[in-house]
């Protein structure tokens, strides 16, 4: 019978994933406030230039996308510098006879 060793899944990866949610509905919010910006002139455009939303990340979403990237980065490096050592196989069982 084939031994079985147990691997261990590398947990940057699961953190790597709302991390990478977080950024990318930030980035979307920012870049849609930054186009209402531009298009404040158009008539549809300044309807929603006082919402909360708006007002927050245009004071914060710079340093929210610049936050969020250095989590992704940070993450991202210790998946890959931890990689090999998550992957290898867990040490076989002592035997005691």
């Amino acid at each position: 019978m084939a031994n079985k060793t147990k691997k261990w899944k590398n947990p940057f990866y699961t953190l790597l994933i709302p991390a990478g949610v977080a950024f990318c509905i930030t980035g979307f919010a920012y870049g849609f406030m930054a186009f209402q910006q531009v298009n404040a002139g158009r008539v549809g455009a300044s309807l929603n230039a006082e919402h909360p939303l708006n007002a927050w990340l245009d004071a914060h979403g710079t340093t929210a996308i610049l936050i969020e990237l250095a989590i992704l980065a940070v993450l991202t490096v210790g998946a890959i510098a931890t990689d090999d050592w998550w992957a290898a196989d867990a040490p076989p069982p002592a035997d005691d006879s």
